[in-house]
């Protein structure tokens, strides 16, 4: 008997054995009772918002740290700010993508009563909401202010060697060397082996010194004079703040990156929080530690800062992989003909059921058909273009170019390999992947090391509509007659920069094209940006996915079509939900919405 037998079989026994178990703290009594507080919000909310906002409230009551896992479009930011109301927080702080920093302000005072909400740039923003010590006080960071500071550079003083006589020590090139010196006592800066320091390796880390412990850097004057606000709250504003909300809670797993520290710094300081995120899990065991370590004490008393590989032992998927070559071995036995082969360890997808215990008794989990009832018809579909063959046999086509190219690299590739050398993978995967949609261009690559060429595709006619264009184009126009915009969704936005080629074979068509790109305008401006495209009439949305995954609706685009090959499945899942299902009595109009993948 398999999982899903066994399911089938004595599902509704072990249903009742966990509820037994482990019984929900939020129930129907616990609903009647806390039902009439939602009176007090200035919006009411919808459908099962109310048992959402209910529960993180309770949950906010009992624990030091809440999360609530919602779909895109479920109101997390309303959910979060009415939560934080209702569960009687004088002082709240936001931290949040810096594109959405006037939305929260706008959530926030569409939400509660009486409240003031502060978009936070600066020190003296911070030390203004300290002098005011009022209720109900929202103070809303964007992520890129709360983990930016000052930029450092080294500080050492270079100090001439002498030699044994006394003299100065010159070079081949007759130059005085000199041996770089701490500034407060003057000795040698070296490493762990007292080998020297150079610019380049001091540059690099911050260092101190051997011998006086003092640091090895500084804060640079010709650079920005700013302190990073999460280090600032940490320090001089600790159990000020009541609760930190930190939307889109999943962007900040990564342990040594610069927002995580931030959040980990603003989570230690403030009194409680609250994590809100579509995508709790990313298909690895090692996705959820340190997002769980940072924001659930639970966690931090069980588990180290440095413990993930026993985290991932305990509740992820490991596969060991020893390969037993007689020319690969590690050592051969003393006194026998014992060999030990090396063994690696290599994390898998997947993840224990046994990690639902660090996450049900805090989290509140909530589906957009909660919220919304009898919702649009909602499709995806893969849309497989075949490359252009062109007309002429003799002349260079689509497919022809394609094939050759991948022969040559492919060849190179596993030359390489069979060296024991992987320098041309990254190579070899991004090149294939870029010409059938970047044809126009052509493509040459080049051995990183030997500088020669590998591999080379011709630049083809820009004057011919290519079969993925052709799809493009049409899905556009039918978009087009049904009253409806297209929001298309690209990854070459740099070097291989598509966003050109597509404007120019859409616009041959008829059709009003916008582009947006990171430095296109502002974040904290990026949704007035959109609504005025719209309102100059634009048909057609190119951006990178990553731009609009995180909570920034573009409810003016009812269909989706994503060029993007190479993106991961939440970043895929986050996009294609930006254009909102509208559900009859909630928005305006009713309207179906689809996603359309080419490959």
């Amino acid at each position: 008997m398999n999982l899903a037998q066994l399911l089938d079989r004595y599902g509704e026994a072990i249903t009742r054995a966990v509820i037994d178990t482990y019984p929900p703290l939020y129930d129907a009594d616990v609903r009647h009772k806390s039902s009439p507080q939602l009176r007090r919000l200035l919006r009411r909310p919808l459908g099962a918002q109310s048992d959402a906002i209910n529960a993180t409230v309770l949950s906010l009551k009992q624990h030091t740290g809440t999360i609530v896992v919602g779909e895109m479009g479920t109101g997390k930011s309303y959910i979060a700010a009415a939560a934080a109301y209702l569960a009687g927080c004088r002082r709240v702080m936001i931290l949040c993508p810096p594109h959405l920093v006037n939305k929260w302000r706008r959530e926030v005072l569409q939400t509660v009563p009486g409240a003031r909400a502060s978009i936070v740039r600066s020190i003296s923003d911070l030390e203004g909401i300290r002098r005011r010590d009022a209720a109900n006080e929202f103070a809303i960071c964007s992520r890129e202010r709360a983990k930016l500071g000052y930029r450092w550079v080294p500080a050492v003083i270079p100090r001439p060697l002498r030699d044994a006589r006394g003299g100065l020590s010159r070079g081949e090139d007759g130059r005085v060397l000199a041996l770089l010196s701490c500034a407060a006592c003057f000795a040698a800066v070296t490493d762990d082996q007292d080998v020297p320091l150079t610019w380049a390796e001091l540059r690099t880390k911050k260092r101190h010194c051997r011998a006086c412990g003092g640091p090895l850097w500084q804060a640079d004057r010709a650079g920005p004079r700013r302190m990073a606000l999460a280090e600032y709250v940490r320090r001089r504003m600790p159990d000020f703040f009541d609760l930190l909300i930190v939307d889109e809670g999943h962007e900040f797993k990564a342990r040594g990156s610069a927002q995580g520290l931030a959040a980990e710094a603003l989570a230690g300081a403030c009194g409680k929080t609250l994590a809100l995120t579509g995508t709790l899990f990313g298909g690895y065991s090692s996705t959820l530690f340190y997002l769980m370590w940072r924001f659930s004490p639970a966690v931090r008393r069980e588990f180290g800062y440095r413990e993930e590989s026993r985290w991932i032992s305990r509740y992820g998927v490991v596969e060991r992989i020893t390969k037993k070559c007689p020319d690969t071995y590690g050592e051969d036995g003393r006194h026998s003909k014992r060999r030990s082969y090396l063994t690696r360890t290599v994390e898998k997808p997947g993840v224990s059921p046994a990690v639902l215990f660090h996450v049900i008794g805090n989290t509140v989990f909530l589906r957009l058909t909660d919220v919304a009832r009898d919702l649009p018809t909602y499709t995806e579909r893969v849309e497989v273009c075949a490359l252009d063959g062109g007309h002429e046999p003799e002349a260079p086509s689509q497919a022809t170019c394609y094939q050759r190219l991948a022969s040559e690299l492919r060849h190179a590739t596993v030359a390489a390999l069979c060296a024991g050398s992987k320098r041309l993978l990254a190579t070899y995967l991004q090149a294939l992947l870029a010409y059938p949609d970047a044809c126009t261009r052509g493509e040459t690559v080049l051995d990183p090391e030997s500088g020669s060429v590998v591999a080379h595709a011709p630049a083809l006619s820009d004057e011919v509509t290519y079969p993925k264009e052709r799809a493009l184009v049409e899905l556009a126009l039918r978009e087009r007659t049904r009253g409806r915009r297209l929001l298309v969704y690209i990854t070459h936005t740099e070097r291989r920069d598509i966003s050109p080629r597509l404007t120019a074979v859409l616009e041959r068509a008829g059709l009003r094209v916008s582009v947006l790109k990171s430095d296109t305008v502002a974040p904290d401006r990026r949704e007035e940006w959109l609504s005025g495209q719209v309102r100059e009439g634009a048909e057609v949305l190119i951006c990178h996915p990553r731009l609009v995954q995180t909570g920034l609706d573009y409810e003016e685009s009812d269909a989706v079509s994503s060029l993007a090959r190479r993106i991961t499945p939440p970043t895929l899942h986050a996009s294609t939900c930006r254009a909102p299902r509208r559900a009859p009595g909630v928005h305006r109009r009713p309207s179906g919405r689809s996603a359309r993948l080419p490959r």
